[in-house]
């Protein structure tokens, strides 16, 4: 370390808090890489990196979480996400009783097809309801005490680990200053479940999603916002927020009873449209557009610019850009896609374009 930041440490008498400070060079980066992340779930967030999961009350917010801590303990993908390898995952509940939550797992682990067998000793969970526990100090303290080292560190909901004031910024500020030294000092990924402020939650930007303080917006590394579905009743919109990955669109989930058993599954026939103050429509069902596509790819080229695309099929069927994507989400989806897409990268170039494969609906 520089003599002059020495000096500048100690003079704040934070040397010991702060004594592993280094600058580095940045032309020293250059001449080198960077590690690989090592991803919790493909291109959305890594190991140390923090997740929030924010919505509204009745969206089930706690199962979308159980059936994420499964997918992570066992490494299988989660909705449309990769998990690249099987996960030791701790899972802090503090909300519902034990034995509703021990049957929410089991239910939701018989829908995955996912044996005690697969899961192992990987996923542990801490039913806290009625434990007083009050802060971050305390599930510290719990980490201390068991022999259990989690890569992914699961807190809902947030606001039973607060204890200072949720509109106030500088309480806020300290409860997630926790979570970041727990992600250095540990590694693990944290992920936490917040509710949404009163009012209409789809009416808002995922950025500012969630009560209080608009700190917590700022401070994440990724956020899944989940959102009543327009039409559907058991029909959920998640919305993606990513810092240090590329946007993801919106998609359509549905909570699915299988058997004895329960979880939400991808609906690629519903358009991500959230209800909102001012929705109150109905729309046609996705295969209803395909022949529109169709009339397109055959007057202009079967191999089409994505850009060319989008505004030809504007013109044609009038639809938003946000109801264009969707059913190009849907058209591409699965293993026999209807549109197919091909990305061609180089040096300053990045060309995307889009091919008709079928028209069987």
């Amino acid at each position: 370390m520089q003599p002059a930041l020495e000096d500048f440490i100690r003079q704040l008498g934070q040397s010991e808090k702060i004594s592993q400070v280094k600058l580095i060079n940045a032309s020293d980066w250059l001449r080198q890489e960077p590690p690989p992340p090592d991803c919790i779930l493909t291109d959305v967030f890594d190991t140390g990196d923090k997740l929030a999961i924010i919505g509204p009350s009745k969206v089930r917010k706690s199962f979308f979480l159980m059936q994420m801590a499964l997918s992570l303990s066992v490494g299988r993908p989660f909705l449309k996400w990769g998990v690249p390898k099987a996960r030791r995952v701790l899972l802090c509940q503090f909300e519902i009783r034990k034995n509703h939550a021990h049957r929410r797992l089991k239910k939701i682990a018989k829908a995955m097809g996912i044996t005690p067998e697969e899961i192992d000793d990987r996923l542990q969970v801490l039913n806290a309801r009625g434990f007083g526990i009050s802060g971050p100090e305390d599930i510290k303290q719990i980490l201390a005490a068991v022999d259990f080292k989690p890569e992914v560190i699961i807190l809902d909901p947030l606001y039973k680990l607060s204890t200072g004031v949720e509109n106030a910024a500088e309480d806020m500020k300290l409860l997630l200053a926790e979570f970041d030294q727990w992600a250095e000092e540990s590694g693990a990924a944290i992920i936490f479940v917040h509710h949404d402020a009163k009012g209409t939650p789809g009416d808002r930007a995922i950025i500012d999603r969630g009560a209080g303080s608009n700190v917590l917006g700022r401070d994440y590394d990724a956020c899944f916002a989940l959102t009543s579905h327009v039409q559907a009743e058991n029909a959920v919109v998640v919305d993606i927020l990513l810092r240090n990955y590329k946007p993801q669109e919106s998609f359509t989930i549905m909570w699915d009873y299988t058997g004895d058993g329960f979880c939400f599954q991808i609906d690629g026939d519903l358009l991500p449209d959230k209800k909102c103050f001012r929705t109150r429509q109905t729309f046609p069902a996705l295969s209803t557009y395909l022949p529109a596509a169709q009339a397109i790819f055959n007057q202009n080229g079967q191999n089409l610019d994505v850009a060319i695309f989008k505004t030809l099929f504007k013109e044609k069927t009038g639809l938003s850009d946000n109801r264009i994507r969707g059913f190009l989400n849907w058209a591409q989806a699965g293993g026999a896609p209807y549109i197919e897409a091909t990305e061609e990268r180089g040096r300053g170039r990045h060309l995307k374009t889009l091919s008709f494969v079928r028209c069987d609906v």
